[in-house]
């Protein structure tokens, strides 16, 4: 199934990590406080963040947008046109 943004959000938190390992394509990974936050891209034009508390050693939650302008947090760490997306992407 290829989830839109919307009904990739309405999915409970479980179903959303099974559709992340699914249909997302991991693109780079950022720290925040003692969160490791792994970014996916999805086929309908979309993004999520997955977070991962170290200190606990669990995946806590995500975060999902369309923005273009919340890539910036990651863009020390990918060249966003050697990774086969969309061209209006970057």
């Amino acid at each position: 199934m290829q989830y839109t943004h919307y009904s990739f959000r309405a999915l409970p938190f479980a179903d959303q990590l099974s559709a992340i390992w699914q249909e997302g394509t991991f693109l780079a990974r950022r720290y925040e406080e003692e969160d490791a936050v792994n970014l996916y891209y999805f086929p309908n034009g979309f993004f999520v963040e997955l977070y991962y508390d170290q200190l606990a050693n669990a995946l806590v939650r995500t975060r999902t947008f369309t923005s273009y302008s919340s890539l910036l947090d990651y863009a020390p760490g990918i060249e966003l046109s050697t990774l086969g997306l969309p061209d209006q992407l970057y």
